[in-house]
């Protein structure tokens, strides 16, 4: 059953609101501050970005657009799709077509957490920086990009697949023909974002270290 409702200004998927205002400069990781123009939608202002271990887990999901409750109108500003493992800017009629066909689909990429708790609270450069930027300091932590179909197909097989986040991105390895052996590498840059959480940070109150991360939905905040 479709899940996800996509609006120009965020998206909601499982009960939740994603932000979508310069969604195009945040990845998994990015950290920053949140921004509150007054005519105009909130959202991440990207200073930096966390370098996830490869060793962490990231999930991907592959979600189905409600296109009862999803209009062109929605798609008007288009969409920088992973096409044959490269980024491929399309205008709205092209993405809200493309999607609908079933040519590109959606898929949510996510780390939990506790992970980047931990991985935060070993860079003593990020807790600084977090820190001085107070009440307004934000993680991303889930991202939306529009991927086609044959990347979908292979996240939705969950096997011959491996997703990390490095120096280039969020990498994920097609096994061929769903084999782990002879893999080829798909870089999605920061450029793809569709949609993104954020996480709010709660501070030890003695030492400088994160105690918990709470998510900062659009329209919450």
């Amino acid at each position: 059953m479709p899940n996800v409702i996509v609006k120009e200004n965020h998206l909601t998927f499982g009960g939740v609101a994603y932000f979508r205002a310069h969604a195009e400069n945040v990845e998994i990781g990015s950290i920053g501050e949140i921004r509150r123009p007054l005519t105009k939608q909130n959202y991440l202002e990207v200073k930096d970005r966390i370098l996830v271990p490869g060793d962490e887990i990231i999930q991907a999901t592959v979600v189905d657009i409600d296109f009862d409750r999803t209009s062109k109108t929605d798609l008007n500003l288009g969409a920088t799709a992973i096409v044959e493992g490269v980024p491929v800017k399309l205008d709205g009629d092209a993405t809200f077509k493309k999607l609908r066909m079933g040519e590109l689909s959606l898929a949510k990429f996510s780390i939990s957490n506790n992970a980047l708790k931990k991985v935060v609270n070993s860079s003593p450069e990020n807790l600084q920086d977090l820190r001085r930027w107070g009440k307004d300091a934000r993680i991303v932590h889930q991202v939306f990009i529009v991927i086609d179909a044959t990347l979908a197909s292979e996240i939705n097989r969950n096997y011959g697949v491996k997703i990390a986040a490095g120096i280039k991105g969020l990498e994920v390895n097609l096994g061929v023909g769903g084999s782990a052996s002879g893999t080829t590498a798909v870089h999605i840059s920061k450029d793809t974002c569709f949609a993104y959480l954020m996480l709010k940070i709660k501070w030890d109150k003695k030492e400088l270290k994160i105690v918990d991360l709470n998510d900062d939905q659009w329209g919450l905040s």
